[in-house]
């Protein structure tokens, strides 16, 4: 288990610190070398088990990301380490205020080593899928499950998509781009966008950064996230074909199964698959969002085509290769196949 790796990682890392900080606190203040070892090797062993336990109590936690989290566990974690302290100097050399003396000064040291440990540690992935999902608020994740609670009808209304597509003059079709990052998918879908515009069609893009930083803002890169994040946009594309809109959607989406349950949300018969075909080599030359450079260099977890898979369409219904195609060309062919498909008469 990856996250157990973490914990155990963390809980080493700062047992040594740790230890050796009491040596030398207790060597500081009783001048005696056999106690200092003595006290620090006995709060090794306990101070492991505690603070693993810690850990995971802290992990399944809801407080976001920030100075006050790893304040809070600081203070948390202290109280506990002060106290293994205290019990045991006082064990070991059955006076009492030796321990509560050491415990006291131990307490301001580790705070401000800790606090620098936990920051430390927060810039590191070892151990986790992805960064941010380790600070995801659950109770939002959870939400969607208790949509059973409740008794849900489709409302019928009179008018109809039908109703809408002819006010608009076409048919409503989701053109889906699919392709690695920087392989060219918001280019394409802008250039025929302004296309269809020009021709008087009502025509909308959902673009995948700007989703993500609205309506599925608390999502993650992980696996589960990315096919919510489809998942919704999915959702969010029926209602604009329903609203008789032609809707180009480019995202990533790198698994075939959450390309297929859109496929499956929308209707086979209005659902565009577009491949943006380009290779790994060429999206890392142009890496226009300087991705690639931070996964390489191991900023990023879960980057597709780096860390993450990418599974590429089996037959899409357009494929577009821009390492040797131009974009004009490429806008060509996507036009070409959707006029047939959109124009009024086939309404």
């Amino acid at each position: 288990m990856r996250i157990s790796k973490r914990h155990l990682a963390k809980s080493f890392t700062w047992r040594f610190i740790g230890t050796v900080d009491t040596f030398l606190l207790s060597l500081l203040i009783t001048g005696n070398w056999s106690y200092g070892i003595k006290l620090s090797a006995i709060t090794t062993v306990t101070k492991l088990l505690l603070y693993y336990f810690h850990e995971l109590i802290w992990f399944r936690s809801n407080l976001d990301d920030s100075n006050k989290r790893h304040v809070i566990k600081t203070f948390s974690w202290r109280l506990i380490g002060t106290l293994d302290t205290i019990f045991f100097g006082w064990l070991l050399t059955t006076n009492p205020f030796i321990g509560i003396k050491i415990g006291v000064i131990e307490t301001l040291s580790k705070m401000l080593l800790y606090f620098v440990h936990e920051k430390l540690w927060y810039k590191t992935n070892y151990g986790l899928e992805n960064r941010s999902k380790f600070y995801t608020n659950k109770k939002v994740k959870d939400f969607s499950k208790k949509k059973q609670v409740i008794d849900i009808i489709n409302q019928p209304y009179e008018i109809t998509r039908k109703n809408r597509e002819k006010l608009h003059g076409h048919k409503s079709y989701l053109l889906w781009f699919t392709g690695l990052s920087g392989s060219g998918k918001s280019t394409l879908a802008n250039l025929v966008e302004i296309a269809l515009y020009k021709k008087g069609f009502s025509v909308y893009v959902l673009d995948g950064d700007n989703i993500r930083r609205g309506i599925n803002n608390n999502l993650t890169f992980s696996p589960e996230d990315r096919s919510e994040n489809i998942r919704r946009v999915g959702e969010i594309s029926k209602l604009m074909l329903d609203a008789g809109i032609i809707t180009l959607a480019t995202f990533i989406s790198p698994y075939f199964k959450d390309r297929q349950a859109i496929r499956e949300i929308i209707g086979p018969e209005c659902f565009i698959e577009i491949y943006v075909s380009t290779s790994l080599e060429e999206c890392e030359r142009r890496d226009v969002k300087g991705l690639y450079k931070k996964a390489r260099s191991g900023k990023i977890n879960n980057m597709t085509g780096i860390s993450a898979p990418y599974e590429a369409p089996f037959n899409a219904d357009i494929e577009v290769f821009t390492d040797n195609q131009s974009i004009d060309e490429s806008v060509s062919k996507i036009l070409d196949f959707i006029y047939k498909k959109i124009q009024f008469q086939n309404v």
